[in-house]
């Protein structure tokens, strides 16, 4: 059963939107007064919220205090950086090291966690086309590569550097791909 609903309005276009759970969402298109088509919400980031956004390019997330690109804010003593640019993203990287898997994922959000210690997490969130669901996932950098880490390790190094952040901390859309466990 849907836990939310809403009503979305682009331009002359009517979406209606159920949360089925916060990571899997059904989206319809208003069709005509009495028909409403079920509409993929990959086709919905790519041509309805994302349509201004005209450019699609991979992402070095180590240009995190590049203004414009990402913007800063207080996190305990640290900092974190969300990516505000204006280009859909299409692969994450940290230098030359990339981050995550970008096959079928279309990143809604990135964030660079930095420590006074200079320690770096990244999150990513994605919506992936595999199983159409949203994901949130945290990796640090081990031994020279990007590892994804177990949310309770993410907890751990999350509130080492903001006390704020609770251990038992729990993302409300998916941590994994429930198809890619299947398929592995």
């Amino acid at each position: 059963t849907p836990t939310v609903a809403h009503r979305l309005k682009h331009a002359e276009d009517l979406f209606f939107k159920l949360n089925l759970s916060h990571a899997k969402p059904l989206l319809f298109k208003k069709k005509s007064d009495k028909e409403w088509v079920q509409f993929s919400f990959a086709q919905y980031l790519d041509e309805v919220l994302w349509k201004e956004k005209k450019e699609s390019k991979d992402l070095d997330a180590s240009k995190f205090a590049e203004a414009g690109l990402f913007a800063p804010d207080a996190f305990g003593t640290g900092k974190v950086y969300d990516f505000v640019g204006n280009f859909k993203v299409t692969k994450v990287k940290f230098e030359d090291k990339e981050v995550g898997d970008s096959n079928k994922a279309k990143y809604t959000a990135v964030k660079v966690y930095v420590g006074t210690d200079d320690k770096k997490i990244v999150r990513l969130d994605y919506f992936y086309t595999g199983d159409e669901r949203f994901k949130e996932v945290y990796f640090k950098l081990i031994d020279g590569k990007w590892k994804k880490l177990e949310q309770s390790e993410a907890n751990k190094d999350l509130h080492a550097m903001n006390n704020a952040w609770p251990l038992d901390y729990k993302p409300l859309v998916d941590k994994f791909s429930p198809l890619a466990v299947l398929s592995a």
